[in-house]
């Protein structure tokens, strides 16, 4: 059987990549990748600031600028980087090359970016579609992780106040999802109808935050148990009237609540869901 490998060209935003294995047994795994490897290696060789780097030093940088694709591990970027780096040293068009040792050979797993013109690092706009849209996008996004999970998870038919129901080890959570987008200087806003607001052990709040970088748009997920919410509320940190207000705050990879509560744990902790 045939394997093939198919580079999608999407520009202005560089390349995605699609891997398609076909095996012998004629089973087809499609993996997508979202990730526009060519602006990450550019960003993160800018950002460890020497010449030359080894995979691991870049997945370190990539682990402190919070661009490690989510739901990825260090050591699966590393395989993926290091992969594509390999590859792209040996193109015809490379942005890297490997660094020679002192034996006539090259240093393992060490590259070297190669001079680049007009290298534009400016995020990317945010699209300006309906809240209808973005709305469902995060609900559908917060579906997949939870199934990525292993929750057996659906989305209600009808929106009132609950947006997916999951299940895992026999146990039932309701969930509400909220989608801000970025928007330069300003905090996420999200809110929840206090006619709507559910006060129970198994009812979580999801805030999808919605943050593009030059490498592509990044998800955050911030995670909150609705008896956090109500304690919030009666801490006053929260105000309660027609609507619950959730404006989150972020500076330096710290995510924070009202201006008061750090809630930089609560980001992407999907275990909490329990």
């Amino acid at each position: 059987r045939t394997l093939r490998l198919l580079h999608a060209l999407d520009r202005p935003s560089g390349f995605k990549l699609l891997l398609l294995k076909v095996f012998i047994t004629g089973h087809v795994e499609v993996m997508n990748s979202s990730i526009d490897w060519f602006e990450l290696t550019r960003r993160l060789f800018e950002t460890a600031g020497r010449k030359k780097h080894h995979i691991n030093e870049l997945v370190e940088a990539a682990v402190s600028m919070g661009l490690v694709p989510f739901g990825e591990s260090p050591e699966g970027l590393a395989k993926s980087l290091g992969s594509f780096l390999a590859r792209n040293a040996r193109s015809k068009t490379p942005i890297v090359s490997k660094v020679p040792n002192n034996k006539g050979g090259y240093l393992k797993g060490v590259y070297r970016l190669k001079p680049q013109k007009n290298l534009d690092l400016t995020p990317v706009e945010t699209p300006k579609v309906s809240s209808l849209f973005t709305g469902a996008a995060g609900e559908f996004a917060v579906l997949s992780e939870l199934l990525f999970r292993g929750f057996n998870a659906s989305k209600m038919t009808v929106d009132d106040g609950i947006d997916i129901v999951a299940s895992k080890d026999d146990k039932y959570f309701h969930i509400q999802v909220k989608t801000a987008n970025h928007a330069k200087d300003r905090p996420y806003q999200a809110s929840i109808r206090s006619t709507a607001f559910q006060f129970s052990h198994n009812v979580f709040y999801i805030v999808v935050m919605r943050e593009p970088t030059p490498v592509g748009y990044v998800n955050r997920y911030a995670i909150f148990p609705s008896s956090e919410i109500r304690r919030w509320i009666a801490q006053g940190v929260l105000k309660e009237g027609a609507s619950i207000s959730l404006r989150i705050d972020v500076a330096n990879q710290k995510f924070v609540l009202g201006k008061k509560i750090d809630v930089t744990h609560q980001i992407n902790d999907f275990e909490s869901i329990c």
